[in-house]
């Protein structure tokens, strides 16, 4: 953050006061970005209002007391487009034991948010952490995650949540090839409806040409090979289903935000809910085991009967 004062303010400071801001803020400007001497001079007179220009030649005193302070910045060439370019800088971030574990139980806790946006934020965010790290706690901190965050995707692809949000906003028609755990790499034609974060993963929600509900884990994208320009105007396929739930599932039932209590008894519940995904519904209501019975639609139970089925074949 750049902090903007007036001219007038400085006459209550020193002349070292005032040199040792101008070289800080000549600092933070390079760690942004490489700068020529036109730029620096802009910068500062952005950020002290009514400030005079600088010289080349005090500029580059102020450039040698960041080199003496232990920078590496390269001189003004014509390979740099005469610009001054930080290379590498003493200034670097300590955090102890302590402190990298409280960030990482920060990070698992957002994780259990289902806030997929919150999420790419803390990313970002502690990247630029690990940047100011030096090489050893870059390792502590990045080891850390990976010990505390075992089912927690750590590393999504930022770039490519981030387009396929601006994508979904339009229901964007894409060409994705897909990496499946079961049949390998694929290519799908989906018009793209949501993102959700779950389970530590995200997912991509969307329809096929058939009108198929498809529900595919960002990370097996292994790019976006087409883009319909056009703007799609589909509805996405919504089923409504009953379920009925006994026992401690009844008991220790917290409905979704698809999902109401619409009959309650001291046995019982009966619950509705509104699913695109039918593969997701499934693998819900198997994991209730004899405490759930599938009350409609009518397709719905023919499925979950038929996949019964097969888990008992495959054990005889």
């Amino acid at each position: 953050m750049t902090l903007k004062i007036n001219k007038n303010d400085l006459k209550c400071w020193d002349n070292i006061s005032v040199t040792a801001y101008r070289i800080i803020s000549i600092f933070n400007m390079l760690v942004e970005k490489s700068c020529s001497d036109k730029e620096i001079n802009e910068r500062l007179q952005q950020d002290i209002i009514g400030a005079r220009s600088l010289s080349q030649d005090t500029i580059c005193i102020y450039i040698n007391t960041l080199r003496a302070l232990g920078c590496t910045i390269s001189r003004p060439s014509k390979n740099n487009d005469y610009k001054y370019v930080l290379k590498s800088h003493p200034f670097k971030l300590k955090l102890d034991n302590d402190e990298i574990y409280t960030l990482v139980e920060v990070r698992k806790y957002i994780s259990t948010l289902d806030d997929w946006r919150l999420m790419v934020n803390v990313d970002t965010l502690y990247n630029e952490i690990i940047d100011q790290l030096d090489s050893d706690q870059k390792k502590k901190f990045t080891q850390t995650m990976k010990d505390c965050l075992r089912d927690i995707e750590v590393t999504h692809k930022t770039q490519l949540i981030s387009l396929l949000e601006k994508y979904c906003s339009k229901k964007k028609t894409l060409l994705i090839s897909y990496i499946s755990p079961e049949t390998g790499e694929k290519t799908i034609e989906i018009t793209i409806d949501k993102l959700s974060y779950e389970n530590g993963a995200f997912y991509l929600w969307g329809n096929t040409a058939q009108d198929e509900t498809l529900y595919l884990r960002v990370d097996r994208i292994k790019e976006i090979k087409a883009i319909n320009i056009k703007s799609s105007k589909y509805i996405p396929q919504i089923y409504c289903v009953r379920y009925k739930l006994i026992g401690i599932q009844a008991l220790m039932f917290i409905p979704n935000e698809d999902e109401s209590i619409i009959e309650k008894d001291e046995q019982e519940i009966i619950v509705e809910a509104k699913i695109q995904n039918k593969f997701k519904f499934i693998q819900r209501v198997l994991s209730y085991g004899n405490d759930c019975t599938v009350i409609s639609p009518e397709n719905i139970k023919k499925e979950i009967i038929s996949k019964l089925k097969s888990m008992y074949n495959s054990y005889k």
